[in-house]
């Protein structure tokens, strides 16, 4: 009777969620387990596949590392498993390829570094299949879907010469691409234009201000002007006017060195430029800043306050009750956000979860 009650209990708050004109912050039943630089991929259905991630052991400073994943259904507010990876891991990439039917999950990091292995979930039967080893091992790079159907595989190594390979569903492998001129362990996006901007990062050395445009059509990276400082552990977005922002982040101080600043791309003139001061600093939130239906940016991670880009400046719209890095934010359906797990200042992952209506 008592699981009953509760049920129709967490179909009552969904709904009434989802009301006309409701906004603001919601705190929902959390994830089955604590999870932070996990990853959370939208399927076509509007669930939301949680992958991986790590925790703290009881000693509270080891690192265990998770197989497990876990599907947010918005219908129900309510998270289940779903099988588990053939390799525990965290940081790994996870891109929803073409036809809506798979999701390629690469790389990241376990009890060993630089993952080579990759995997793919088949979304009808919740089932993963390993695939053969990518042609480097990475961990804090970037996986970005062409047009063409393949994915760009770009950063995560110590040597540029093994930066860049490409993933084609067609083959299932791996192909490697021409290298990089630089190393570019940075944040990566698709401009308006077609083009991958890949900005800041660390070259293995530390924080870096390099920055370069991948024509797929080409194959070919072009360098483009340098950021204003070094930044790494940022995130990236695009304005409606094609633009793109580089969001808070950090330099070679990392804790003590967060920005509360931005940067602008202008891919017309290939140069940056300041951006809208955030709040608050913020970095290690790279998975979790969402664009809105209306073109407006919801910041979610890297400090506890929630902050809004609209009109060419930042508000803050929302609080949690601490601040969450390294976790994920996802757009649902019907413009709710779903924010999940991360860490806090004490370094403590939770499994917490939130929904939040703009």
């Amino acid at each position: 009777m008592k699981s009953i009650l509760a049920a129709l209990l967490l179909l009552t708050t969904a709904a009434a969620t989802f009301a006309p004109g409701k906004k603001g912050l919601l705190s929902i039943m959390p994830l089955h387990e604590k999870r932070a630089a996990h990853s959370a991929t939208v399927l076509p259905d509007g669930r939301v596949l949680i992958v991986g991630g790590f925790r703290k052991g009881p000693d509270r400073h080891s690192q265990l590392y998770t197989a497990t994943t876990e599907i947010f259904d918005p219908a129900t507010y309510h998270f289940t498993y779903s099988g588990s990876l053939h390799t525990a891991r965290c940081g790994q990439t996870s891109t929803l390829l073409p036809g809506g039917k798979e999701i390629l999950i690469t790389g990241g990091n376990n009890d060993r570094s630089h993952l080579a292995s990759a995997e793919l979930y088949d979304i009808a039967s919740g089932k993963w299949t390993s695939l053969p080893d990518m042609h480097a091992g990475r961990e804090g790079h970037q996986a970005i879907l062409l047009n063409n159907g393949k994915v760009l595989i770009i950063g995560g190594t110590d040597d540029a010469r093994d930066a860049v390979e490409l993933y084609n569903p067609a083959t299932r492998q791996f192909e490697k691409e021409a290298p990089a001129p630089v190393n570019c362990s940075g944040t990566a996006l698709t401009l308006a234009d077609g083009r991958i901007l890949v900005a800041g990062g660390s070259d293995g050395h530390g924080p870096v201000r390099s920055a370069m445009t991948y024509d797929p059509k080409s194959g070919r990276f072009t360098q483009v002007g340098e950021l204003s400082v070094v930044r790494y552990k940022t995130a990236a977005a695009l304005l409606p006017d094609g633009r793109a922002i580089l969001i808070g982040g950090s330099d070679n101080r990392d804790w003590n060195g967060k920005y509360n600043s931005t940067e602008l791309f202008d891919p017309r003139t290939n140069s940056f430029s300041p951006g809208p001061q955030l709040n608050f600093q913020r970095f290690k939130l790279a998975h979790s800043i969402v664009t809105l239906a209306n073109g407006d940016i919801l910041v979610t991670g890297g400090n506890q306050n929630i902050e809004r880009w609209h009109d060419g400046r930042f508000s803050v719209v929302a609080a949690l009750d601490q601040p969450c890095y390294f976790s994920t934010a996802a757009p649902l359906p019907k413009g709710a956000i779903l924010l999940a797990g991360g860490y806090g200042n004490d370094a403590q992952c939770i499994d917490k979860a939130w929904v939040y209506l703009p």
